[in-house]
């Protein structure tokens, strides 16, 4: 006779649902948004990553700590992640990957290089991002307007390093 809970292992999808729907709140508590959850079983343990940004500022080393923390309790409250893993929460960094429209929406007067299934490699400032396409303002005035389905990638670029307007306003060397 056997006596005790039978537990079902959850897919890692279904963890990271979870842990989304725990997280997110807990996020714009801190004034940061959750952009993705990933759990990835490794070896005989797991690895839990969050991804954050703060809008309108920098995402500090503080609001990863801060989220983590919150995270953790809560987490450890609902147990439902069988076995150990490691929380790992993470700013998304200034040249992240920009894959659905609330990422070209937040970027909207930055500058972005976008690579297009036909049209080549384009960098720019963003100036568009809706239901009607993105719109991508040249450096040479013209603008460039394109549905989101046409984007193979793209991400933030930042002037000091793309070497556009690299010596505006100084001396050139």
């Amino acid at each position: 006779y056997f006596h005790g809970a039978v537990t079902t292992q959850m897919t890692d999808g279904e963890i990271e649902a979870r842990v989304a729907d725990i997280a997110r709140p807990l996020a714009v508590a801190e004034g940061v948004e959750l952009l993705e959850v990933r759990f990835a079983r490794e070896g005989y343990s797991g690895a839990l990553r969050l991804v954050i940004e703060r809008s309108g500022g920098p995402t500090s080393v503080a609001d990863c700590e801060t989220l983590s923390r919150a995270l953790e309790g809560a987490l450890d409250a609902h147990d439902f992640i069988a076995g150990r893993y490691t929380l790992e929460v993470s700013s998304a960094g200034l040249t992240r990957p920009l894959r659905t429209l609330p990422d070209f929406a937040r970027n909207v007067g930055n500058l972005v290089r976008v690579v297009l299934r036909q049209g080549g490699d384009l960098t720019g400032n963003l100036r568009e991002a809706g239901e009607d396409g993105l719109a991508v303002e040249m450096e040479d005035g013209g603008m460039r307007k394109f549905a989101l389905a046409e984007v193979v990638s793209a991400r933030r670029e930042i002037e000091l390093f793309s070497g556009r307007n690299a010596h505006k306003g100084g001396r050139r060397p």
